[in-house]
C-alpha cells in the first residue's frame, strides 16, 4: 500500500502514515476484516508507476480522471478540493483564467501528478516538472517558476511539514481554476470484490458520521 506525502491526506510521522485519508483506509480495513497494512511513502511517479505495473495494490490520494479509468479503480470520493494557482508573496504574476495561465514563465508541477496531467491535456507548454511538491515551491519561493497549483485547504497542512518554507510566503494568483475529488485507487489486478466491499465500507463510514467527524478534525479551524 502507497501514499504520496500530501498533508493533510496522507503523511509521515515517525514511520507512521498520517493524515485524513490514511485515517479512513485503517478505519476500513478494519470494518472489511483485513490488518492493517504498511503504507509506504514514494515520490509520485514511482507510486504511479508501481500501481500500473501490479507491484502494489493500492494508492492514494489520486483524483479520477476519464484517462485513468482504464489504468486503475476506484473507492471514493475521499475528499474534495478547490484548486489555485499560487505565487510567491509581493509578485506582480496574476491570472484570471486557464489562458492567461498558459502565457506565464514557468509553472511548478509534480511529474505524473494530477495538476501535471491536466494541465498537460488542456494544452500547456510552460510546465516546469519536478519529483515532488516540496520542490516545486521550493522553486517558486527562489524565483526559478512563477506559480504552482495548490487546493487552498492544503496550503495550511502542506507547509506544516516543511520547515524551510511558510504559507505566509505565498499568495493566490488569481481565481480558482479547478475542482478536484481524490480517491483511494486500486491497481486493476486487484479483485472486484474486494473494491466494492471498501466503497461499501466507505459508504457506510459516511454515512455514519465518522467521515465528517474526521473532516472537521482536520479542517475546523480554517473556516
Amino acid at each position: 500500500m502507497m501514499a504520496e506525502n500530501y498533508p493533510p491526506y496522507s503523511y509521515e510521522v515517525d514511520g507512521l502514515a498520517e493524515g485524513l485519508i490514511s485515517d479512513i483506509v485503517h478505519i476500513i480495513q478494519e470494518q472489511v476484516g483485513e490488518q492493517s497494512s504498511k503504507i509506504t511513502f514514494y515520490p509520485w511517479a514511482r507510486s504511479y508507476q508501481n500501481l500500473q505495473d501490479g507491484t502494489s495494490d493500492v494508492l492514494f490520494p489520486m483524483a479520477r480522471t476519464p484517462e485513468r479509468e482504464k489504468l486503475f479503480k476506484f473507492v471514493g470520493p475521499v475528499a474534495t478540493s478547490v484548486v489555485y494557482l499560487y505565487r510567491k508573496k509581493e509578485t506582480d504574476v496574476y491570472v484570471d483564467s486557464v489562458e492567461e495561465a498558459k502565457r506565464v514563465g514557468r509553472i511548478g508541477v509534480t511529474r505524473n501528478d494530477i495538476f501535471h496531467q491536466l494541465l498537460v491535456k488542456w494544452g500547456f507548454a510552460n510546465l516546469d516538472v519536478s519529483s515532488s511538491r516540496d520542490s516545486d515551491f521550493r522553486k517558486l519561493y527562489k524565483g526559478r517558476v512563477d506559480l504552482v497549483p495548490l487546493s487552498e485547504y492544503d496550503m495550511y497542512h502542506f507547509f506544516q511539514n516543511i520547515p524551510d518554507l511558510d504559507e505566509s510566503m505565498f499568495e493566490k494568483a488569481g481565481r480558482h481554476i479547478y475542482t478536484v475529488r481524490s480517491y483511494i485507487a486500486f491497481g486493476t489486478h486487484v479483485p472486484d470484490a474486494v473494491v466494492l466491499k471498501w466503497q461499501k465500507s466507505l459508504d457506510a463510514i459516511k454515512e455514519s458520521g465518522v467521515y465528517q467527524d474526521i473532516i472537521n478534525s482536520y479542517y475546523d479551524h480554517l473556516k
